[in-house]
């Protein structure tokens, strides 16, 4: 057994590589260090050839608390612990403790890894679940300074999991640099959907060619011999990966075009216009214009619905806003009133009121409301706002309006309107792309400035 010896703090200095930076608040530990001294033993190791003193592996809280309650001397023990056994203690000293930064655990994860450390053996020492080693080590690939500036602005646990989501590192990193930025979440949305599409086009592709479906060329696609078929196309970030997704026609040739996320079908038109009738090339390049702002709008409204869902999702329902969100609650469901007369079809399976809006119905959906487990009410105010939009035309709501085959025309949606203010009360922090959207300041809503002669 090693020897305890009292030794001058003076003597002693943090080990440069242990994982714990952060010691926390050290005024409780102070003040019992000044009446009832140091209780238990540092371990500490002889400082690398050429320095003086002694490196702390185990106790440097109570090293500065001892500072901070003016002791001069606390009792240590020194070990002959080669490096890697140094490293490893530290390790599993450290790395049960719950007051731990993000940073810290998943710098410390990695050192472990390095040590030679399997997953499963950093889980068994550690007690952290496997998948939480995993998540961590992920954090660990992340280059150091970003990560920290991160943690400086608080980035939350959900945020790094879902940032971890995106395998290329280098992607990782780029987008960290914005966190904290208003389009942070709609970037990092964005490119988790690019890259899950990517990993399902060869599926997509392999069901496209046993169905003898030829792709059609870009040139082609607005050349008046073709029409799209809108509302049948496949959103490859949402497939299975088996489902059958090619639409049914009953006669005609079928085409598909793809992009970074999706599928989109064509048929040939029956009736071929004369060549006197063909587009011009200002015509063929007004279609794309048009194409392109209606399928910018489409995914806008897709990420859009899919970050309000998270958000709503880690709501939390509490004494000190419950009232609150009973009268958002309230408001959504006379939102309702706006486009419908009767109950939306979610409210009517939810709620199952009798009848159109009147005063009575919205009093039974008050007490229905009341009745519902308070977790269920971000869900359902969310739904009520947004309308059953995935149980019926599967397209988000959105602030556009009009033909496609014209530009968009902007168009307010009020109850989308009152779904972001209620967001926005508990934090949530709309995108540019979000705001643009519903101001109708969003480029796709931009018509062309045609010179007038003089």
């Amino acid at each position: 057994m090693n020897e305890i010896v009292m030794m001058p703090v003076a003597a002693l200095m943090h080990h440069p590589e242990n994982p714990r930076k952060d010691l926390g608040d050290l005024t409780e530990l102070a003040e019992s260090i000044k009446k009832n001294g140091v209780m238990q033993n540092l371990t500490v190791v002889r400082a690398p050839e050429g320095e003086t003193g002694y490196m702390v592996v185990i106790g440097n809280r109570r090293m500065e608390a001892a500072k901070m309650a003016g002791v001069n001397t606390v009792p240590c023990v020194i070990s002959d612990m080669d490096h890697k056994t140094q490293i490893s203690t530290m390790l599993e000293e450290n790395m049960q403790r719950a007051d731990l930064t993000v940073y810290e655990q998943a710098q410390g994860f990695q050192m472990m890894m390095d040590l030679g450390y399997t997953q499963k053996e950093i889980s068994e020492k550690t007690g952290f679940s496997e998948t939480t080693v995993n998540r961590r080590l992920k954090m660990a690939e992340l280059d150091k300074k970003t990560f920290q500036k991160a943690c400086a602005a608080q980035i939350t646990i959900d945020d790094l999991d879902r940032l971890g989501k995106i395998e290329s590192v280098k992607e990782r990193n780029a987008l960290l640099k914005e966190y904290g930025e208003s389009n942070y979440n709609w970037k990092v949305t964005r490119a988790i959907q690019v890259q899950e599409s990517a990993k399902r086009k060869t599926a997509a592709r392999k069901q496209l060619q046993d169905a003898k479906i030829d792709k059609l060329p870009d040139n082609e696609k607005y050349s008046g011999k073709y029409r799209r078929l809108y509302g049948q196309g496949c959103k490859l970030y949402d497939w299975d990966g088996k489902k059958n997704f090619i639409p049914k026609i009953k006669d005609g040739t079928l085409f598909y075009t793809e992009d970074d996320t999706s599928i989109d079908f064509y048929m040939k038109e029956k009736k071929q216009k004369s060549e006197a009738q063909q587009k011009t090339e200002e015509e063929k390049e007004q279609e794309k214009r048009i194409q392109l702002a209606w399928k910018t709008i489409d995914r806008s409204a897709e990420v859009a619905a899919d970050l309000r869902a998270r958000f709503a999702d880690g709501m939390n329902v509490g004494p000190k806003n419950a009232m609150r969100m009973m009268q958002w609650a309230l408001a959504a469901a006379f939102a309702s009133m706006i486009d419908y007369s009767t109950p939306t079809l979610t409210v009517k399976q939810e709620l199952k009121p009798e009848g159109v809006y009147t005063p009575e119905v919205i009093e039974s959906i008050t007490k229905k409301i009341m009745e519902l487990p308070q977790s269920r009410w971000p869900w359902l105010i969310l739904i009520m706002f947004e309308g059953d939009w995935k149980g019926q035309n599967n397209k988000p709501p959105r602030f556009a309006d009009g033909s496609r085959s014209e530009m968009p025309k902007h168009k307010r949606n009020v109850r989308m309107e009152l779904c972001y203010s209620w967001l926005t009360e508990y934090g949530y922090e709309m995108s540019t792309e979000e705001i643009q959207m519903m101001a109708g300041t969003h480029e796709c809503f931009k018509k062309e400035e045609k010179d007038e002669g003089h």
